[in-house]
Order: C-alpha cells, then sequence, then structure tokens
C-alpha cells in the first residue's frame, strides 16, 4: 500500500531482526494505550501463552515481545512523529 501511494519507507522483518526492549518501550511511549496498545491479542502465541493483559506488566511484556515478536501488533509504520499500530487504512494512507 505504501509503495502504491509512493510513500518512502524502510522495511524491517521483525522476525529475522526483532526489536529490542528500548526500541519498544519507545514505541509504547508514542502509543495511545502504552505498551498494551501493541499487543496483539489476536495472535495464537497471545493465547498459547495464555496471557492476561490485566495481570502481566508492562516490564513483562516488553520482555515476551523482544523473545517472541508475534505478540507485536503488525504492521508498525512510524513516519516522524506518527506511529500507526495494526492495519489501519486511513491512517497508512494518511501517511505522506
Amino acid at each position: 500500500m505504501l509503495s502504491r501511494r509512493k510513500v518512502a519507507f524502510t522495511a524491517r522483518d521483525l522476525f529475522k531482526q526483532p526489536l529490542s526492549a528500548a526500541e519498544i518501550r519507545a514505541l509504547a511511549a508514542r502509543a495511545p494505550d502504552g505498551v498494551r496498545s501493541l499487543l496483539s491479542t489476536r495472535s495464537t502465541q497471545y493465547k498459547a501463552l495464555g496471557l492476561d493483559r490485566k495481570k502481566v506488566s508492562d516490564t513483562e511484556l516488553v520482555a515476551l515481545m523482544v523473545k517472541e515478536p508475534r505478540l507485536l501488533r503488525r504492521p508498525l509504520v512510524q513516519a516522524g512523529d506518527r506511529l500507526v499500530i495494526g492495519f489501519d487504512r486511513d491512517a497508512l494512507e494518511a501517511l505522506r
């Protein structure tokens, strides 16, 4: 979608080059609900771990996301000071 709209971007495969804890915390600082905004509760890994997002601390979530990138909502698109978490067509199309 970004390529079609001629938006310049750098892709990163989170499974080959996982985000560090510091990178996740930096993204979370810009997210509306912090670390929990980045959590993919629909992922099979989330379900397999039996996580209760109300009982897991932010520190624990960050550590889990570092170990298991499938816990991160994707795509994560950072453009300047804006962050789009998950597939939000309108928000992605607004990036220029």
